[in-house]
Order: C-alpha cells, then sequence, then structure tokens
C-alpha cells in the first residue's frame, strides 16, 4: 500500500460506520515542509477535482509555509489548474547561485503566475473555501532582519523549546490571517488579521519567510513587526482544530508529524492523540517513500546535493511515482468509503 488513512477515535467510528464523505470535511491542513510538498502535488490536483469538488459545505483551509500555498490553490477557482501551473513553476527553478535575494526573486515570479487582483479578489471572498494563513512575528525586542540579531533570538528559541513548548510561540507570536469575521481555525493563535487583496500575498510570502534563509516580510493590518515562516510555530500542526462539526481533512507528505520547527530533533515532542480526535490523514507509506529514488522524499537539500538537471530528474521520478497515491486513495474509496482502509491516528505519535 503506497497511502495510508489514519483517524483520530471520533473520525475513525464515523468513517467504518459511514464512510469518508466529502459532505463530512469542515476544514483542510496544510503542513511546512519546502519541496516535501511535491509527494501531495498529483493529489492536491485530484482530490480538488474528483473528490472535494463534491463538496458545497465551506471547507476552511489553514496552512504554515508551503502549507498556505498549497491552501491558497485550494482557495483558487480553479485548484487543479493552480496545483498543475504551481508544480510546473515549483520543479523547474534554476538558481546561478542560491542566495536569498534568488529565491526571492523567483518567488516574485511564482506569485506573478499563481495570483492576479481577479484571483486575489476571488480568494478573500470565497464564501466556500475560507483561507487561514498561518505566519510568526517577532517581538519588538528581535524585531530586525539582521542576521545577528535572528541567530540570537533562534537560538534562544531552540534552546528555551527543550524545557517547554510554550518558549517558541511566545519568542514568535503566532500570527493566523484570515477572512475579516472568521474565528481563528485553530488554538493558539496570538492575532487574527483580517485577509485583504493587499496583504494576501505579503501573508504567503511571510508564512514562508524562513530565517536567516529569506527576507521577512511586513504583514498590512498586522503589527508594526517582521513576519517569518509560520513553520516555526506549527511546523505540521499539533491541534486542537475549532471544529463544531465536522471532519479536519489532512493530507500530508510524511507519516510523521513533528509539532513546531524546532521540535524536529526532539522525538518525544509529539502531538496528543485526542488533539486528533476528528482529524483524517493521508500519508504515504514508509514503504512506499523507502521505494523512491534515494529512499526519501524531496526537500530542500536536493538544491545543495545535486545538480539542476540530477534534481529535475528525480522530482520528475517522484511525481510520476505518486500517481500511486492516487490510484490507492481512489481504489479504498471505489471499495467501501475508506471503511476498511483507515487506521487509528495514534500510529503515527
Amino acid at each position: 500500500m503506497a497511502l495510508n488513512m489514519y483517524a483520530g477515535a471520533k473520525a475513525r467510528a464515523e468513517i467504518q460506520e459511514q464512510g469518508l464523505s466529502p459532505h463530512r470535511i469542515s476544514m483542510m491542513v496544510g503542513a511546512s515542509g519546502g519541496p516535501k510538498w511535491l509527494m501531495l502535488c498529483r493529489l492536491d490536483q485530484y482530490l480538488s477535482e474528483h473528490f472535494l469538488s463534491q463538496a458545497e459545505q465551506p471547507i476552511h483551509l489553514i496552512g504554515s509555509s508551503i502549507g498556505s500555498w498549497r491552501m491558497a490553490c485550494y482557495a483558487q477557482p480553479d485548484p487543479a489548474a493552480a496545483f498543475r501551473k504551481f508544480e510546473s513553476l515549483y520543479t523547474n527553478q534554476r538558481y546561478q547561485e542560491l542566495t536569498p535575494q534568488a529565491i526571492t526573486d523567483y518567488i516574485d515570479e511564482v506569485l506573478d503566475a499563481l495570483f492576479c487582483d481577479e484571483i486575489d479578489q476571488a480568494i478573500v471572498d470565497n464564501p466556500k473555501r475560507i483561507l487561514h494563513v498561518v505566519a510568526a512575528r517577532n517581538r519588538r525586542l528581535f524585531n530586525s532582519a539582521h542576521p545577528l540579531v535572528q541567530g540570537i533570538s533562534i537560538a534562544l528559541a531552540a534552546t528555551l523549546n527543550l524545557l517547554t513548548k510554550q518558549a517558541v510561540p511566545q519568542l514568535y507570536p503566532r500570527v493566523v490571517v484570515s477572512q475579516a469575521g472568521v474565528v481563528a481555525p485553530y488554538a493558539g493563535a496570538k492575532q487574527t488579521v483580517a485577509l485583504t487583496v493587499a496583504n494576501l500575498k505579503q501573508a504567503l510570502v511571510a508564512s514562508g519567510a524562513i530565517p536567516l534563509v529569506l527576507a521577512p516580510s511586513a504583514i498590512e493590518g498586522a503589527k508594526d513587526r517582521l513576519h517569518w515562516d509560520g513553520g516555526i510555530v506549527d511546523y505540521h500542526f499539533s491541534g486542537p482544530f475549532h471544529v463544531d462539526d465536522g471532519l479536519v481533512f489532512y493530507p500530508h507528505f510524511f507519516p510523521k508529524v513533528v509539532p513546531g520547527w524546532f521540535d524536529k530533533a526532539l522525538p518525544w515532542r509529539k502531538p496528543k492523540p485526542k488533539d486528533f480526535d476528528n482529524v483524517v490523514m493521508l500519508t504515504p507509506s514508509s514503504e512506499f517513500i523507502a521505494s523512491l529514488p534515494m529512499g526519501k522524499i524531496p526537500d530542500r537539500t536536493d538544491f545543495e546535493k545535486l545538480s539542476d538537471v540530477e534534481r529535475e530528474q528525480y522530482w520528475q521520478t517522484v511525481l510520476t511515482r505518486t500517481q500511486e497515491l492516487i490510484d490507492d486513495f481512489a481504489s479504498n474509496m471505489a471499495k467501501d468509503l475508506g471503511r476498511s482502509w483507515v487506521q487509528p491516528i495514534d500510529a503515527l505519535f
């Protein structure tokens, strides 16, 4: 099996009784991960065309970093077309020198290709797909893009995170940019900012601005601070999610959930199963990942370890192989709507 489906206790009971229905999805979650998202790119296209297209109810879309870009594609009038364009732009990026300015220029190119005033307005006004972009902002003391200041801030956050998971959101408060009047769908929002045409692109840039790698961004309507990658506080998200009824749908690129960016080296820092009670996760299996070239999924180190030609060939092979994920989803849904497929989400923790 290339693709597995896991669910929290409440969600699993519902699926075993009724099957997984697109009409029961109230929220989608998109994790940080840079090129790791390529594991989901073709699946996102399939889901947007053949599964979520059946859902007429409002669905909240929350993401950090690359996950916010994915959710912004889902919020567009034609999400499948947006994903196809995003895939082409992403897989064909090349740099004479991998510098923050070169990456910034690429981001501007992608923004211009994926978004325009008409699409921005459609996203902001979309009543059926409600976008929430997660970023993190500086405290006043560290409100500088200078590498030394940010280095100190990051080192302090990493050190204090060893003691308590509350340290990072205290040093880098979470900011959620959402449609005006919408309650933040995720616990722990320090500040909610109204999503507008003017700040949509600013929010997406901020949500992916990795400290010491990219320049931070201001967000119109937010506090006068620099904003950074939302993955700092919500790398893979740890719940709980504010959903009164329905399911939280979470296609994820890896069978592991790491709450925050600084938790990657802390195996004991895990989400609590009770906070994923209503969550349904789709993840590639460990066996499938091991069968890929180099035995791993794409990541940022590919830019450093591989030539452009090698990286592009590797990524295209992975993209082709992800058809197996789509086939598994389609066959299990056709069989019994996932009733016999769903596993306890505790297996991921």
